[in-house]
Formats: C-alpha cells, sequence, structure tokens
C-alpha cells in the first residue's frame, strides 16, 4: 500500500461476491492511480472476502480488512480511521464506478479550492447490464457551504447518500464526525460534513453506478426504519442547533420534515395491511405528526450526545 495516496477509497463489503469483482475492476481501471482501496469484510458469510483478497495480492493499493460485523456505519467509520488519503471517497460494493470518477471528483476539489466534490449518478441493472441516468435536477457549479448545505438537506437537488462524493478527510477527522448506527446513516451524516466544508464543486456527469436490486431499505421500510429516518432529520437539526445556525437551514429543516410526515402516511398504513392489524393506526397518525411537530418547532434544547426521538412509531403486530 501507498505511505501517502492522494486518495482513499473505502469499500464495505457483505454478503455481495456476485458484485465483488465488477466493483474492484472498476477501481482497478481508474484513469487516476495515486489511490489507496481499503476493503472491509463486515463478518460477510459469503465468498465476498475471497474475491476481494485476489485483488489485494495481485495490486498493491488494494488491502483487505476483516472485522466482525458491525453494519455499514462501522465499516465506514473503520475504513476512515485507517485512511492515509488527504481524501476520501465511500463506494457502496455493489456498485461500480467510470473510469474517470476519482480523476474528475479530484480535479472538481483541487481546481476549485473546494473541500467535496458531488456528481451525478446512474441507476444500474446488472442482471441485464443495463444502465439509466438518474433524474436530476443539478447542474455543474461550485456552491457556498449554506447554499450547498440547504440543498442537501432539502433533498430537492443534492442528496445526502455517502457514495457519488470525494471529501477532504479533515472534515471527519477534525470535527469527530462519524457515522451513527442507525438506518439512514448517511442522511444524518453527510449534512454534518458539508456544514464544515469551504465549498462544494458540483459536476453534473453521470459517473457513479448505483445497483438497483430487491432488499434495500427504501423497498424494506417497516416502523423501526421510518423512525431511523425521522432521527437522522433530528441528527441534522440538533447539529446545525449546537452551532448557532439553525436560522440558515431552518427552512430546509422544515421541507424534508414535512415531506417526511406525509410520506409516513403512505408507509403507516402499508404496515398496518401487511399486518392486517389496524388497532394502534390511530396512535401511529398521532405519533407521526407530533414528530413532525418536534422536528419544526424553534423551541429545541440540541445535546451534545446522539439526539433521540421523543416518541416513536410502534410496528403494528400481524393479526
Amino acid at each position: 500500500m501507498k505511505e501517502n495516496p492522494k486518495i482513499s477509497v473505502i469499500v464495505p463489503m457483505y454478503n455481495v461476491e456476485k458484485y465483488i469483482p465488477r466493483c474492484m475492476k472498476s477501481i482497478q481501471n481508474q484513469t487516476f492511480t495515486d489511490f489507496e482501496v481499503l476493503m472491509i469484510d463486515d463478518g460477510s458469510p459469503d465468498k465476498s472476502a475471497d474475491l476481494a483478497e485476489k485483488f489485494a495480492k495481485d495490486d498493491d493499493r488494494f488491502v483487505l480488512y476483516h472485522k466482525i460485523n458491525g453494519g455499514l456505519s462501522d465499516a465506514r467509520n473503520y475504513g476512515l480511521e485507517r485512511a492515509k488519503g488527504e481524501y476520501v471517497v465511500f463506494i457502496d460494493s455493489d456498485d461500480c464506478i467510470h473510469k474517470d470518477y476519482l480523476k474528475v471528483l479530484y480535479d472538481e476539489c483541487v481546481s476549485h479550492n473546494a473541500d467535496i466534490s458531488y456528481c451525478s449518478f446512474c441507476n444500474s441493472f446488472c442482471m441485464s447490464k443495463i444502465t439509466l441516468p438518474a433524474f436530476s435536477r443539478i447542474k455543474t457549479g461550485v456552491f457556498d457551504t449554506e447554499k450547498a448545505l440547504n440543498m442537501l438537506i432539502s433533498d430537492k437537488y443534492l442528496h445526502s447518500f455517502a457514495w457519488n462524493k470525494m471529501y477532504k478527510k479533515s472534515l471527519f477527522t477534525d470535527n469527530h464526525i462519524t457515522y451513527p448506527k442507525i438506518y439512514f446513516e448517511d442522511v444524518a451524516t453527510s449534512p454534518r460534513v458539508f456544514f464544515h466544508a469551504n465549498r462544494v464543486a458540483i459536476t453534473s456527469r453521470p459517473l457513479y453506478y448505483y445497483e438497483r436490486r430487491g432488499g434495500s431499505i427504501m423497498s424494506t421500510m417497516d416502523m423501526k426504519k421510518v423512525n431511523h429516518l425521522l432521527l437522522s432529520i433530528l441528527f441534522i437539526k440538533n447539529y446545525v442547533c449546537l452551532h448557532n445556525a439553525y436560522d440558515k437551514y431552518k427552512h430546509s429543516i422544515d421541507r424534508i420534515s414535512k415531506k417526511m410526515y406525509l410520506i409516513n402516511w403512505y408507509s403507516i398504513i402499508n404496515e398496518h395491511v401487511k399486518a392486517w392489524n389496524f388497532r394502534g393506526l390511530k396512535d401511529n397518525f398521532r405519533i407521526n405528526r407530533k414528530l413532525y411537530e418536534y422536528l419544526i418547532s424553534p423551541d429545541y434544547t440540541p445535546t451534545k450526545d446522539a439526539p433521540v426521538l421523543p416518541v416513536e412509531l410502534k410496528q403494528p403486530k400481524k393479526h
């Protein structure tokens, strides 16, 4: 492994053996070559680690780490602790990247003196070998912190995925930012990282290929995941309040809170229908409203510890 690579590529792995070769080859074939790859085997039960080991043996830029399963957040944090690069990128191991991905994102950061660069992405369907550009409203440009963070929080032009971005590693390390062990950990984390960026450079080129497959978090929503989604928004509010910047981002926080409040109506009804149990339905509607009001309330006292929802939606039991 290189002693001082420009970029650290962090790739958590869990139960993705059929995607590993495609992912690693796309990294190996980058036109930008000054990087290290930290492959984090998060206790995967399949042959993911065996396939990754071949890349570690053939290319000294690739290093395989083994750890007890702790989830995606834990694997990313594990990689951040060991990354040597000035910049870091996260790549999900079932995804892949364009050959110019690292070069373009690095050049965007350097040429614009930006702490973060961001690109558009394609939806990939591995089994059919089809890639389709994702609908995006983003336009190439350079934005200051406040503008970029408002776009990110509101989830209108920019999205909080950990991937499709390059970050100065110091944004994490200097500000003690890690991924919390919850669903939608990227929603809770990316805005906190953006908060400290001097500027964000954006390219509308779709350079990241996001694999669309069954079993994603959004396709398997339940009340626990809905609660964590709301909690991730509270992480954002709590952080900007701690830094006395709530007024700058209040409109965006209100916007995403209202969006989630409306979407949650569908999730609540869907969970009760799946369980064929409508006892507690009205209570969940009431709790959803209470959480929405909590997220948009200006009367909020931030905490230095991880924030906690005052009440949670309840999963209906199967009839």
